[in-house]
């Protein structure tokens, strides 16, 4: 990810509620911090979540709102304003990280033809699951097509409760032969971030919360850690979130 080019990240996934915009944010903000490369984060979703996290000028890397709409049947390539609009921010900083709007296929389609990586977030339920088999296929059409190993895929356990049980859950991704990043927990700290509009290195630096997007970016530039370590740090220690939670409470 630090070779000097340009790279493009997608944060994406086939329904609502995986927390894609809560990565795609905080992700970004780490990427900035650990390289200071100018990041730019893509707002992609008419929801405006992204946007709307930035909107108080806290973030250490500006939000660009670029919604992606549903291709119209005339369009012959739908999508292609838009692709162009997304090379040109990728001649202007050294990542570009989207934030994807979730169930428009042919959105997916469109990030698959300029990503360098595609990162999907995942809750281990049926649901995603199948949604996640989808969308895989069409990442590994889209490398034939480009006759290419990009775009790179990294599947995110994301918004993990403790109190669920995930081991079997998570190990039924393994089939897709795609990397399977550490899990990241459902915390507060996140919650609370997007309020006072800061990524959460920033707003609860030292946090479980920033040490798992700390992890989740290492995972990225340096390979897999010890998969029983991720899990484990993932759904065990809640004692710093309680501390954050009570300090802005």
């Amino acid at each position: 990810m630090t070779d000097g080019a340009a790279r493009i990240v997608a944060v994406c996934n086939f329904k609502g509620g995986s927390g894609k915009s809560t990565l795609a944010v905080n992700l970004a903000c780490m990427i900035h911090a650990a390289t200071g490369a100018p990041t730019v984060i893509v707002d992609a979703d008419r929801q405006g979540s992204a946007r709307r996290w930035g909107i108080k000028g806290k973030l250490p890397v500006k939000v660009a709102p670029r919604v992606l709409q549903e291709a119209k049947p005339e369009e012959r390539y739908p999508g292609i304003l838009w692709i162009s609009q997304i090379k040109g921010l990728a001649e202007s900083h050294s990542f570009v990280v989207i934030d994807l709007p979730p169930g428009l296929q042919f959105s997916m389609a469109a990030v698959t033809t300029i990503a360098d990586l595609i990162i999907i977030p995942v809750n281990p339920s049926g649901i995603d699951f199948h949604s996640t088999a989808t969308f895989i296929n069409l990442i590994k059409k889209s490398r034939e097509m480009r006759r290419s190993d990009k775009p790179g895929c990294v599947i995110v356990p994301n918004r993990l409760d403790r109190r669920t049980t995930i081991a079997n859950k998570l190990s039924a991704y393994e089939q897709f032969g795609e990397p399977i990043a550490p899990p990241i927990g459902m915390r507060t700290a996140f919650s609370y971030s997007f309020d006072h509009g800061q990524w959460v290195g920033d707003f609860a630096p030292g946090s479980v919360a920033h040490k798992e997007i700390d992890r989740l970016y290492r995972h990225l530039v340096d390979g897999p850690p010890d998969a029983d370590t991720a899990v484990d740090a993932a759904i065990g220690p809640y004692g710093e979130d309680a501390a954050v939670e009570r300090s802005v409470g």
